[in-house]
């Protein structure tokens, strides 16, 4: 683009000649009017707007010199070059007063005119290259404002800005001066359970979810005042809520309009911690380190849920270890009984014991069912079985519980890993206990006659009374006496067929001493006196 120059002298022939003497088009110059005096130079200067005046310094009504002062006092950015004699030169230093671009010596000579040119123009194309550079910053400082505005504000969150002055110039750049002298409370929002939700989402969705998010929290606070929400990281939001009118803002409820708004709109479950109240923004970072540490308290309450710190750092609930103990001793013991639901209860009852003090840090809870996985790992050696039959990884077993985010999806885990162990020592249990039943049962059936009792049973099978009599109901629905009557009255039920035995000897051969107690028994067993059942058979 040509640069625009005005020539001024009150010498038509100068000015003509100056047009004609210099190739102006090589040098990108186009001579855009001629004026005879300050005045129609003044004027031209007005309308054309040009880039460069090359004029004389002494003219009639305005000379050069003060047509150039009045340029420069008006704030004019044009360039000036003065053109003025030997006897005008001690005048002409006035010039660079003025801040003159250039100065010619007359008679003018051609070369060191087109010389002086040429460094004006290449002064003002770099000028305005400058100029459009700085423009052209500017544009994209507004088109980045929103991303530096969060940057700033994260930076502001972390405590970044220490320094007041700093922060005030800051604030005012980023046209948040009226929050400088506010209280504030920090809230830190996230998406519940985000990396499970967003694993099979393209980048270009996951990016789509967090800028609805946004766009969701930014209009709720606009609605309110006072408010101020950005987005430091991925899947994490900070909102600001400014005391107004030395008042605090309703900040629960707008975190609850908040979680509210994203379930609906976008089917998705929010939480948020909230920190303490601090009197200076230039505090605020503690604000947020609170807001933050309040969220990892979702572990004990779930999803959804709004967490103010105050909640948590007051005085703790005691919790009876001794009985938590207790309960796990109780838990291995029904795990190696093989009692499923039992071991699903106590597991339950351990976990809301410590979620009576959600001060415990979350690591704590964890290490707790760690600790449950080691214990059953210990009864698995101790009775001579080998733990990795049932969980061939037992440390990635360990490591996912470290992955669970909430104390109800820790007690889910617990019970699904007890299940399988306890199913394990069920159907180990139930082989061992249908040989030993098969045991009794051969000792009953070759000794009924004799004095068959739980007592004798156990020493035989090198058990005790108390633990055959419960395994022998629990496989047969039967108890040890029951199915030693049911062995004996089917013995008699044979015997009686016989028309030589007495009632007395075959009760005597099947173990009973008193023959009214045998009728008794026979008749509960069948329904009817041994001499009745007897006659069925002598009748045939």
């Amino acid at each position: 683009m040509k640069l625009k120059m005005i020539i001024a002298d009150d010498e038509y022939n100068v000015r003509e000649g100056l047009k004609d003497v210099v190739e102006w088009d090589k040098l990108d110059i186009e001579v855009a009017a001629t004026a005879a005096d300050g005045p129609e130079l003044l004027d031209l200067c007005t309308r054309l707007q040009p880039d460069i005046v090359l004029t004389d310094i002494r003219m009639p009504e305005l000379d050069g010199l003060q047509a150039a002062d009045y340029l420069r006092s008006s704030g004019s950015s044009v360039r000036i070059v003065i053109i003025s004699g030997v006897q005008d030169f001690h005048y002409a230093k006035t010039a660079l007063n003025l801040k003159a671009d250039g100065y010619i010596l007359k008679p003018i000579k051609v070369d060191e005119l087109e010389t002086v040119m040429l460094e004006v123009a290449e002064s003002v194309r770099r000028e305005r290259s400058r100029e459009e550079r700085e423009q052209r910053l500017k544009r994209q400082l507004q088109e980045n404002l929103p991303a530096l505005r969060e940057r700033f504000l994260a930076g502001l969150a972390s405590g970044m800005f220490r320094g007041e002055e700093e922060l005030a110039s800051k604030l005012r750049f980023f046209g948040l001066s009226e929050f400088a002298e506010r209280s504030v409370i920090a809230a830190a929002l996230t998406i519940d359970d985000y990396e499970e939700a967003v694993e099979r989402f393209s980048e270009e969705n996951r990016q789509l979810i967090m800028f609805s998010v946004s766009n969701i929290l930014e209009e709720i606070a606009q609605r309110h005042r006072s408010v101020i929400v950005f987005s430091p990281h991925e899947n994490q939001f900070v909102a600001l809520f400014f005391h107004q009118d030395g008042l605090a803002v309703r900040h629960m409820d707008i975190l609850k309009e908040m979680l509210d708004s994203t379930s609906t709109y976008l089917k998705m479950s929010l939480s948020a911690g909230v920190g303490n109240t601090v009197d200076r923004i230039v505090d605020v970072r503690y604000s947020c380190l609170e807001a933050k540490l309040a969220l990892d308290y979702r572990f004990f309450t779930g999803n959804g849920a709004i967490l103010p710190i105050g909640d948590f750092s007051e005085g703790r609930v005691h919790i009876d270890f001794s009985r938590i103990y207790e309960q796990q001793n109780k838990l291995i013991h029904n795990m190696k009984l093989g009692k499923v639901e039992e071991v699903g209860v106590t597991i339950t009852k351990i976990f809301e014991e410590i979620g009576k003090d959600c001060s415990y840090p979350i690591s704590y809870v964890q290490s707790v069912g760690v600790e449950m996985i080691n214990m059953a790992s210990r009864a698995f050696h101790e009775m001579g079985e080998n733990v990795e039959a049932v969980f061939p990884d037992l440390p990635e077993v360990i490591t996912e519980l470290y992955r669970q985010h909430h104390i109800s999806d820790l007690v889910g885990r617990m019970q699904e890993i007890f299940r399988i162990v306890t199913q394990f020592f069920l159907r180990k249990n139930n082989r061992k206990n249908s040989g030993i039943i098969n045991k009794i049962k051969t000792i009953i059936d070759r000794s009924y006659m004799e004095n068959v009792t739980v007592g004798r049973l156990a020493e035989e099978v090198y058990l005790s009374p108390n633990y055959i009599s419960l395994i022998f109901r629990q496989e047969t629905g039967t108890t040890v006496t029951e199915y030693v009557t049911k062995v004996r009255m089917e013995a008699a039920k044979e015997l009686l067929k016989s028309p030589d035995l007495k009632v007395l000897e075959v009760a005597e051969m099947i173990g009973y001493e008193n023959a009214t107690y045998f009728s008794t028994v026979f008749k509960k067993y069948t329904g009817m006196h041994p001499q009745k059942y007897r006659s069925l058979f002598i009748m045939e």
